[in-house]
């Protein structure tokens, strides 16, 4: 039987090789029958995992090394490297076709493969492929290529027979392939990415940032103005009093200056750093929150957790407080977590007994007292039997950035993108390899973008000057961009004096009342910040002790709209009226409108808050109509509103009401605002303690 030539393409990492049209790619990939069963095998390396690392199982479907090259548990690898018997396996195919070219990615130690035989579907064998004397090649990884004559069977399986004595060392094979038609598929086959996927130039970040030291570990700020990073070794690093000699990991900050330069980079002082290593894993769109790596203790170290801390001044923060993870545990030496826009969502990349493979990532939420839920594991969509780490969501609540080593890609580790497709947290779509310039042949993680997702800022060893890690950033072409979001901001203040007011600021959803997020406000200014996810309307209050909050509705509709409020905080005390700006009727009715459950709900929780206090619900309407009518309306709003808050729980003797129906205006205009503005319910507080 004369058997056809090989076709080789062998892998030499040429970006401008690998850089084909999506549209080539994605043809390509449908031609191609990938293994979806393995029916037998010689001998694997089994690690612990759901996904089984280095198991039969990591050759089915499309390459997830390729064009990378290396050892990688999401290939097979026999038992042993050196076999003098020689391994094997054999896989079949959901659809059966007639068969002109095999493909076989060899991610590690190529050279091994002897014998390639195709089963038709009756069972019988039929050798298309026989080297008696296999070799290692020059390239480090390769996509072997076989042509053949047309079989004139529809094919049901394959078997590989690899002679590993013959190269040196373990022997990968990545994925299994056969196609219809005579084509030459690249190397990059399996690689799904974004073309291009960055636009411009990279920018080193300049000397104000990087230094002969590592800078590493980049976190942007939501609003672009301040970037976090860590600087090992650095003289100015806390040391261990009683070992000095020890390296340390500290965060150092820089701030952004108008014309888009960086001042001279600071080093952030105790008590977020102290003698153990420091960093943070995300700066929360209100500048006055940072997630922070480890649990910090009282004697000035760290160990194995996860912490918050909040701004207390202009430059000094906040002892860091841990989070509070139910089950929390981390079979992995190493973690790395990222707090959600919102702040109620916590992502993190950690080694669990659910794990698909080494680190996998992981979200928790927060609940009503603070505390978070046990990790749930984000699903084989994005997890892989290799590491999946350094998690970056995006503003919108939906765009996931991470680096992984279980994806196809260009080197050690590689930068991806999905998207969230659900609330479950567990369907996604289909990680995007963002490509070079980004990723490059060594190692790339810990990137990280402002809320607009203009800017990518990443580290590289690759692309440095100095003989040291340096920051980088880098435009982002539409497509690998989150969706945009608009920005809320304003001053907390006091609604009598006008001072500002250190609180937390919370937005719901303005019918549901359900909480959608939370930021704080800063403790010497009262201003704060928040990024909203579109098409949606929000409910604004900022919520301090021993004040009732004014709610503001809005609406973030326009991309990149910036929306202007200050939030008002009215004191509470003996004799003050409250205005509740958002209880609405149905016109002409005492029915509310569903809009009007979020203030409600709040005044609830304000009266279970003080359990002493009592108050006097008044109404009022407008000028307009008959005032005996008017009074009536007004009498049965405030009745209606007093039934609410007893079904909630509130007790009847702290609930008294009075109308006024029009008897008493704040204006006697007669436009449709004026009007408005007479039509409301107000609550008096008639005792506190």
């Amino acid at each position: 039987m004369k058997i056809a030539q090989p076709y080789f393409i062998l892998q030499n990492h040429s970006f401008s090789d690998m850089l084909l049209s999506a549209l080539s790619w994605t043809c390509l990939v449908l031609q191609i029958e990938w293994a979806s069963a393995v029916l037998g095998v010689s001998s694997e390396s089994i690690a612990a995992g759901l996904a089984k690392p280095f198991s039969a199982q990591q050759v089915l479907g499309k390459p997830n090394k390729l064009p990378a090259y290396g050892e990688s548990p999401c290939a097979w690898r026999p038992a042993t490297a050196d076999n003098p018997h020689g391994e094997w396996i054999q896989v079949s195919f959901d659809r059966l076709i007639q068969v002109q070219t095999i493909v076989v990615a060899e991610s590690f130690n190529p050279g091994a493969i002897k014998t390639i035989k195709l089963y038709d579907t009756a069972g019988k064998s039929y050798v298309v492929y026989h080297q008696p004397h296999p070799a290692p090649v020059e390239a480090k990884s390769r996509l072997f290529v076989h042509h053949i004559p047309p079989t004139p069977y529809k094919v049901a399986a394959l078997r590989l027979e690899l002679q590993t004595s013959s190269v040196p060392g373990f022997n990968q094979i990545d994925a299994i392939g056969i196609a219809e038609d005579n084509i030459n598929p690249p190397a990059d086959i399996g690689l799904n990415r974004l073309t291009p996927a960055l636009e411009g130039t990279i920018e080193p970040l300049g000397k104000t940032i990087n230094s002969p030291y590592d800078e590493i570990l980049p976190v942007i700020s939501p609003d672009g103005k301040t970037l976090y990073f860590v600087r090992k070794n650095h003289p100015d690093n806390m040391r261990n009093p009683f070992l000095p000699q020890l390296s340390n990991d500290d965060i150092w900050y820089a701030e952004r200056l108008p014309d888009g330069s960086w001042k001279e980079a600071q080093h952030m002082p105790p008590p977020l750093n102290n003698y153990s290593h420091n960093y943070v894993c995300t700066a929360l769109p209100d500048n006055n929150t940072l997630l922070l790596a480890n649990r910090y203790l009282p004697e000035g170290r760290c160990v194995t957790g996860v912490s918050i801390t909040y701004r207390t001044g202009k430059d000094t923060w906040q002892f860091p407080q841990p989070l509070l993870i139910d089950d929390f545990y981390n079979q992995s030496s190493y973690s790395e977590y990222f707090m959600a826009a919102n702040q109620q969502v916590l992502l993190m990349a950690i080694q669990r007994r659910d794990s698909y493979g080494e680190r996998d990532l992981y979200v928790s939420f927060r609940r009503p007292d603070n505390t978070w839920t046990a990790p749930m594991n984000l699903g084989k969509q994005v997890n892989t039997a290799g590491s999946e780490i350094t998690p970056v969501l995006a503003a919108d609540n939906k765009t996931l950035y991470f680096a992984s080593n279980g994806h196809s890609g260009y080197g050690e580790m590689d930068i991806f993108m999905t998207r969230r497709l659900d609330d479950t947290w567990q369907q996604w779509s289909e990680p995007v390899n963002l490509g070079p310039p980004i990723n490059t042949p060594d190692w790339d993680a810990s990137y990280t973008i402002d809320a607009q997702g203009e800017y990518a800022y990443f580290v590289s060893y690759y692309q440095s000057t100095h003989k040291s890690a340096d920051l980088f950033r880098m435009a982002l072409s539409p497509q690998a961009r989150p969706e945009q979001v608009a920005f809320a901001s304003g001053k907390v203040r006091d609604a009598i004096t006008g001072q500002p007011i250190t609180a937390q600021v919370i937005y719901t959803h303005p019918v549901t009342g359900q909480l959608l997020g939370k930021a704080y406000a800063h403790p010497v200014t009262g201003d704060y910040q928040l990024t909203l996810p579109l098409s949606q309307n929000y409910c604004l209050r900022a919520v301090a002790e021993g004040f009732f909050a004014y709610s503001e509705q809005i609406s973030a509709v326009a991309p990149q709209e910036h929306i202007k409020r200050d939030l008002l905080l009215m004191p509470l005390q003996e004799g003050q009226t409250i205005r509740l700006n958002h209880v609405i009727f149905e016109q002409s009715s005492a029915d509310l409108l569903p809009e009007s459950y979020d203030e409600l709900t709040y005044l609830v929780e304000l009266m279970k808050t003080y359990p002493a206090m009592e108050i006097r619900l008044e109404g009022h309407t407008d000028i307009e109509g008959n005032p005996l009518l008017n009074m009536q309306l007004s009498k049965e709003r405030v009745q209606r509103i007093r039934e609410y808050l007893i079904s909630q729980g509130i007790q009847e003797h702290r609930i008294f009401t009075e109308a006024f129906g029009s008897t008493q205006p704040l204006t006697r205009k007669r436009d449709p605002e004026s009007k408005k503005l007479n039509r409301r319910v107000e609550f008096r507080i008639l005792k506190m303690q």
